[in-house]
């Protein structure tokens, strides 16, 4: 006996199923391929997060040696503006001391030709100026708002006034001793020719 025709035509049940199956196969599809689109971007997207980083880290290591290349060129110029200033000090300090040295060998040259009346007088004003040179020099090297200033001032003058004090007795003192000196030694050279 040949089959119903019922059950040969499928029933809406069938064809329902057979719907399901062919969308739920095209429903696995779908999300696999979803899920590769998603694993592919995701190994994009690391590719770019690792390149970005490698980017910006180029970057951030040539704006290092950018920055690193202007401190080194700035140290640069002010070492030789350093050099340059302490180069002329040096030149200002040579300058000065042939100014001195020639000044010397001008006085020693006008103190072997002068005649020496008093010669205490000449090694007095000699002494004077040599130590008047040095006060200067050693007052130039205080700034000029210092508080030690005055009392540099103060200890000056008082060592100028102790100074001629003691020159003026070393003074005294020689003159009244060198008569008695000198009579002193005449006596013991005369003792010693009657011996």
């Amino acid at each position: 006996m040949a089959s119903s025709p019922i059950q040969a035509v499928p029933s809406d049940v069938e064809r329902e199923k057979l719907s399901r199956e062919e969308l739920l196969a095209l429903l696995r599809d779908v999300t696999e391929q979803r899920d590769n689109l998603l694993t592919k971007y995701e190994s994009m997207a690391l590719q770019v997060d690792e390149s970005v980083r490698e980017i910006a880290a180029d970057e951030l290591d040539a704006q290092q040696s950018e920055k690193k290349a202007e401190a080194s060129e700035h140290r640069a110029e002010q070492e030789a503006a350093h050099v340059a200033e302490l180069s002329s000090r040096l030149d200002e300090e040579r300058r000065k001391r042939a100014e001195i040295a020639d000044e010397f060998a001008r006085f020693r040259e006008a103190a072997k030709h002068a005649p020496v009346e008093d010669p205490w007088g000449v090694l007095w004003r000699a002494a004077s100026q040599i130590v008047s040179d040095w006060v200067a020099w050693t007052r130039a090297k205080f700034p000029p708002d210092s508080a030690f200033l005055p009392w540099f001032d103060r200890m000056v003058e008082l060592v100028k006034a102790l100074s001629c004090l003691a020159f003026k007795g070393a003074k005294a003192l020689f003159d009244w001793a060198k008569p008695r000196v000198i009579d002193l030694w005449n006596r013991l050279k005369s003792e010693r020719r009657r011996q």
